[in-house]
């Protein structure tokens, strides 16, 4: 029967070359601009995933009450004091990040604005991988230098980085212990270079005297897999460090929080010295919205084009019934048709998708990936489908299918009252989705424009 149905809808739509190619373009350029929506939106909310530890990894968040300031930093005695005080901390790394210095390898000299001091452990907790080197012992000498595949391409070509040396600044050699694989776009954590902590505590001035007082470190914390995350743990820990910072210094009132690694790129934008690159969670929301109403866009048009050729469709309708087809048979049939002009639309929609992918990456400043071989991706792009062909053809299948045979077979097949008010409201509902989100687009704009 199914069989039957399809090949049905492939005539029709063979039949009515013009309507089909309206139907399905329609279809098909909604379809495609909510899936790149739904490519960025995941990527926003795919960041830190990559990090085997991610379910245990947590940033220290800092909170001065009576300035009403948030700040992602904290101070550098805290990492050590916390994790010899609280059982449950397996591990704390400090980060000090985007350090200017100037690099030269033989007569090649750059400026590189992305050099990260860190504990010698960052690797450890981290899941980035290494390409050369000991991942446990890298960054064990305060001389190490660790290097990304693209700077190891750049200072040293096809050769081996491996135990090379590179001078900063026309006074400091450093050798290079490991070379990582470049790093995922996913992630808030983004340098060129790591250092050893124990070298920046050579100079500066807050780890040679643990000051308690001034925040220039990012902190994060590895709970041991016993522990169990909660509200109520959270709040007890949260009380601790409070109670350790307040003991070592007693005159500035600062609270601490935890923040899950996962949650750092879309919940922190009110932050302030913040990493580069944090996104909001409202902008995913507002284009989940936006997504949504240009499917129900999309499908609208569908169900218009579609009710109004009705008239072509009402002595097929007719015909069928006088030989004894069901309305429920008619109705799966036409829902049939429906999903098939809607997975026509996919295959366009993956090529206008393929085509504009790379402009959409300009625009919105990513390096998103359309990939085939993902079966999420895959699986949601057939549910919407398939949801997507069952909306869209749900009024025309329940009014096409509703049409009495003796009135359709003398021609009279006039619409109700209630029929003509529904496809009038559907137009409305068309234009004024349209219409705000043009505006909507075009405010946004010049608002970017004006900042």
């Amino acid at each position: 029967m199914l069989k039957n149905y399809i090949k049905i809808a492939y005539r029709n739509l063979l039949r009515h070359k013009s309507y089909s190619f309206i139907n399905i373009l329609g279809l098909a350029v909604g379809m495609a601009c909510a899936i790149l929506i739904m490519i960025w939106v995941q990527f926003e909310l795919s960041y830190e995933q990559f990090n085997i530890k991610a379910d245990r990894l947590y940033r220290i968040t800092a909170e001065l009450p009576d300035l009403d300031v948030k700040a992602g930093i904290s101070s550098a005695p805290l990492a050590d004091a916390f994790r010899k005080e609280l059982p449950e901390i397996k591990d704390a790394v400090r980060l000090s990040v985007n350090h200017s210095d100037l690099l030269q390898v033989e007569d090649r000299m750059f400026e590189e604005k992305r050099i990260w001091f860190v504990d010698s452990t960052f690797l450890e907790m981290f899941s980035f991988k290494m390409i050369q080197g000991d991942l446990a012992t890298s960054l064990d000498k305060p001389e190490s230098i660790i290097l990304t595949e693209s700077m190891a391409k750049k200072y040293f070509g096809s050769e081996p980085a491996l135990g090379k040396t590179i001078r900063k600044n026309h006074k400091e050699d450093f050798i290079v212990t490991g070379v990582l694989a470049d790093l995922p776009e996913n992630t808030q954590l983004q340098f060129d270079f790591l250092q050893p902590m124990s070298f920046l505590a050579r100079t500066n001035n807050d780890l040679k005297t643990n000051k308690w007082d001034n925040f220039n470190f990012f902190t994060f914390l590895e709970f041991n897999e016993s522990f169990q995350p909660s509200p109520e743990a959270f709040d007890r820990l949260e009380k601790k460090f409070n109670s350790i910072y307040k003991a070592n210094e007693p005159n500035l009132k600062v609270v601490f929080h935890l923040q899950k690694l996962t949650d750092m790129h879309l919940h922190s934008n009110n932050f302030l010295a913040e990493l580069p690159g944090i996104g909001n969670m409202q902008y995913v929301y507002i284009f989940i919205v936006v997504g949504i109403f240009i499917l129900v866009v999309a499908c609208i048009n569908f169900m218009n084009l579609a009710t109004a050729r009705s008239a072509r469709r009402a002595k097929e309708v007719g015909l069928r019934k006088v030989a004894g087809a069901a309305r429920f048979q008619l109705i799966r049939q036409f829902l049939a048709e429906s999903s098939l002009i809607a997975f026509i639309a996919l295959a366009l929609a993956v090529l206008i998708v393929t085509v504009s992918l790379p402009a959409f990456n300009d625009l919105a400043g990513k390096k998103l990936l359309f990939e085939f071989y993902n079966p999420t991706l895959i699986l949601s792009l057939l549910g919407i489908t398939l949801v997507t062909g069952l909306l869209a053809g749900s009024y025309p299948a329940l009014f096409l299918s509703g049409f009495v045979p003796a009135k359709v077979l003398k021609g009279n097949i006039k619409a109700g009252a209630a029929s003509s008010m529904f496809r009038n409201s559907m137009v409305v509902i068309q234009f004024s989705v349209s219409i705000i989100l043009l505006v909507g687009t075009g405010v946004v704009y010049n608002q970017l424009e004006f900042i």
